[in-house]
């Protein structure tokens, strides 16, 4: 009998990417060209024009910061005129432009990049190595993504994926991954939490084990919460310190001095998970009438506890939002398994141990868990004793109403694969050839909110038709409508701002125009019409 195609599993991060592969059912991580583990998520131009990825294009960040690409996880899927990439847009030392479809993309060398083609080039680049490594080529990828991520940003990531030259046989859950990897042939009967703290993203989980089923039972999550956000904070602390010690501003004034004091920020964090006590030690980190600057800054533990405490407990209460939305108690949650290098701080499993009464699981590897839980879905797919894996819809899906609000269709932690039905309603407006749905997707009952994620848009003769919204494996949406031969497949059409919504920013921008004096700083404004577009839509 011949060979089952080798299927890889994929975990790719917003720091790093893993790779693993798996043999006599045994999962191991596929190491890289230099021999680590783990592939930087970096992708840079250098000077002479050459394509950079990983960590060749991580060591000339510093002195390279306009051309090299990281954190792009934080962007892939997002709409540019987003509320999410509006907020990152003076984080990066790249520049985030509007792309196709409206969707956010890069500049890298004076070229517009899409953000599923910079990731593509890390897994081209993951491909090329598992493929010298295993002596063959690679015949498809079960590629992870966040618990948390909307149906925008898995389609991106499965377009990724097919621009590296991988045949993408599956989307699955970092979480879930993490669960497989932990609990494949064991034969356990267990309720674990999934922990997944990682450099750009927090995700939490609740699986009921059972055997090889994999039931999810509830998930939430922050794309917005990860290990960047607590080198940030050190980053801040330095730059404030620098700055009352020597007057100098280098947030403004030296794009290579912040580059090397992320890093340092970022290597300090590392170190205070084994030792108490660093020094963020950079000479020459600035210049003043000819006179060299170095920054000597001292961090202790309990300090970098103080500074980041806070952020640690938002994972907590994000743990408790997504316990009680299914009615389970922390008594029923027999292990905690730690996800993403972030989840080392001695603070989170110190605050792990008192918040849930017992101490994480230290039998799975925290970097390595996803991308081997990965290679076992792959392993398994086709096979006899495949694995069943009933994941969950992590955020609710709906269509937006005429008063600004989303009339939800699919609710939250809803199991997947699914399918809802619901009859089309007439159109917005009397008279119109078209109904349009606007789809949304997001926890709040604003769309202003929310991911918009296309429009359905139909004939008017198909009001009070069946129309169905299928979720698949992978927790994609599908649209389907009823016609006279059966259920028809309707694409989802995308535009830059959907109608309604470019209403009220006009609306809302006209007000401001003949209330705010011109010299007022834009910076507010830009939040005051934010907040004034959603109460508009709550008077609605």
């Amino acid at each position: 009998m011949a060979d089952r195609p080798r299927i890889i599993g994929i975990d790719l991060g917003t720091t790093n990417t893993l790779v693993a592969s798996v043999r006599n059912r045994i999962p191991k991580i596929v190491p890289t060209d230099r021999g680590n583990l783990t592939l930087p998520s970096v992708v840079a131009l250098s000077a002479r024009g050459d394509l950079l990825v990983g960590g060749v294009a991580k060591d000339q960040m510093v002195t390279n910061p306009k051309n090299t690409l990281w954190g792009t996880k934080r962007l892939i899927g997002r709409k540019y005129n987003s509320k999410t990439v509006e907020d990152l847009r003076g984080y990066f030392p790249y520049d985030i432009v509007e792309g196709a479809n409206g969707d956010a993309a890069v500049m890298m060398g004076g070229k517009l990049y899409s953000l599923p083609h910079v990731s593509s080039f890390v897994l081209g680049q993951v491909k090329t190595i598992a493929e010298q490594f295993l002596g063959g080529p690679i015949e498809g990828a079960v590629i992870s993504v966040p618990a948390y991520y909307n149906d925008n940003q898995r389609n991106a990531v499965k377009e990724a994926g097919r621009l590296a030259g991988f045949d993408v046989k599956r989307i699955v859950n970092e979480p879930t991954a993490a669960a497989l990897a932990y609990g494949f042939n064991r034969g356990l009967d267990q309720k674990v939490l999934v922990y997944d703290l990682g450099g750009g993203t927090f995700d939490v989980s609740v699986l009921h084990l059972a055997g090889n089923v994999f039931e999810v039972l509830a998930t939430g999550g922050d794309t917005f919460l990860g290990g960047a956000d607590f080198d940030n904070r050190i980053m801040e602390y330095a730059l404030e310190r620098f700055r009352e010690e020597t007057k100098v501003d280098l947030n403004t004034e030296n794009p290579i001095a912040l580059q090397r004091i992320k890093n340092a920020a970022e290597a300090a964090k590392i170190d205070l998970t084994l030792i108490p006590n660093v020094v963020i030690d950079l000479p020459y980190i600035d210049e003043r009438k000819g006179k060299p600057m170095d920054m000597r800054i001292p961090l202790t533990r309990e300090f970098l506890n103080s500074l980041t405490g806070d952020l640690v407990d938002r994972t907590f209460e994000i743990c408790d939002r997504v316990l009680a939305e299914k009615g389970i108690s922390r008594a029923e949650i027999d292990e905690i398994i730690l996800v993403g290098g972030q989840s080392r701080m001695p603070l989170v499993q110190q605050k792990i141990q008192a918040h849930f009464g017992k101490a994480p699981r230290k039998g799975v590897h925290p970097d390595e868990c996803v991308a081997l839980g990965a290679a076992l879905l792959g392993d398994s797919l086709g096979s006899i004793d495949a694995v069943t894996l009933l994941d969950a819809l992590s955020m609710p899906i709906g269509y937006a109403m005429p008063n600004g609000r989303v009339k939800r269709i699919i609710e939250k932690n809803s199991l997947i694969p699914m399918v809802k039905s619901f009859r089309l309603p007439p159109p917005k407006e009397p008279g119109s050839p078209f109904i349009e749905l606007d789809i949304y997707q997001g926890d709040s009952d604003l769309l202003v909110d929310n991911e918009y994620l296309g429009t359905v848009r139909v004939p008017s003769a198909a009001a009070g038709r069946k129309i169905d919204f299928r979720l698949t494996e992978e927790c994609l949406l599908q649209v389907t409508v009823e016609e006279a031969s059966g259920m028809r497949k309707v694409d989802l059409a995308t535009r830059d701002t959907p109608e309604q919504l470019k209403r009220a920013l006009q609306e809302v921008a006209s007000r401001h125009s003949q209330q705010v004096p011109s010299s007022s700083n834009s910076g507010s404004d830009d939040r005051g019409l934010f907040s004034s577009i959603k109460s508009i839509f709550r008077r609605g």
